[in-house]
């Protein structure tokens, strides 16, 4: 699984978060406080499959900037 953080534009968050969940590879959407606006939760078999989800993403209107981590392991 593979994590998103994203700063929205202005207000424009309705629209990101529309955007967001009718893309296919987004698992789970999150509204969050602090540095980031949302967190999104990335399902893709491969590498190249997530390059395509995370280029889709980055290019949603409204977004002004990501990070993305990909979780190496689960302890609970």
């Amino acid at each position: 699984m593979r994590r998103v953080r994203g700063l929205v534009e202005g207000n424009q968050t309705r629209a990101v978060i529309a955007s967001l969940l009718g893309e296919p590879g987004v698992e789970a959407l999150y509204d969050t406080n602090g540095r980031w606006d949302l967190l999104a939760e990335l399902r893709a078999e491969t590498m190249t499959e997530l390059s395509d989800v995370l280029e889709r993403v980055r290019l949603s209107k409204g977004i002004a900037n990501t990070g993305t981590s990909i979780l190496l392991g689960t302890y609970r």
